[in-house]
């Protein structure tokens, strides 16, 4: 029997396939888990208007008040499969200091403790670091074991953490 290399990649929103989008947050939906990061929901918009509101935020020109330079990428399959999403933030607020980050990363339900979070945050620092951030922050609830063992593996320091609605958030720092 003949196996197949997967080929994954990181691609921007306007190469997404719409009818594998709608898939991929339905899998959350199915299991009433919120979207992560928040930026992959669409709300009450369409696909192609969550795509335009998305994409101004990469512009510097196009930013809404109170918002900073940032995308959405997705770590897809060569045959269009979403595995997860990262959000990426090119500077801090205030808020973003406290909770945010530079980076918010969500796995596909059915694929998590497969490997794909330290693969999408890789990537995503990649991407960090040729936007010229040097030290990235990630925020994490406590809670997620996961997420956090994935920061730790790649070199997360843990700069502190704080109580905010009945839930510790850890503060991690990865050097680039």
């Amino acid at each position: 029997m003949e196996s197949r290399v997967r080929i994954i990649k990181l691609v921007e929103i306007k190469e997404l396939d719409e009818q594998s989008y709608i898939t991929y947050i339905s899998t959350w939906k199915d299991r009433k888990e919120p979207l992560c990061p928040s930026s992959c929901d669409m709300a009450a918009l369409n696909f192609s208007e969550w795509q335009k509101r998305e994409l101004s935020l990469q512009n510097e020109a196009t930013l809404p008040h109170g918002f900073v330079r940032a995308e959405t990428l997705f770590l897809v399959e060569d045959n269009g499969y979403i595995l997860g999403a990262v959000n990426l933030r090119y500077a801090m607020t205030e808020d973003l200091l406290r909770y945010g980050g530079h980076i918010s990363f969500g796995i596909r339900p059915e694929e998590r403790e497969k490997g794909y979070g330290f693969i999408i945050v890789k990537l995503a620092l990649n991407r960090l670091r040729m936007n010229g951030i040097l030290k990235a922050l990630v925020t994490v609830k406590r809670s997620n074991k996961a997420a956090k063992n994935t920061i730790k593996k790649i070199g997360g320091t843990l700069e502190n953490a704080y109580e905010e609605n009945g839930q510790v958030i850890d503060r991690y720092w990865i050097a680039l």
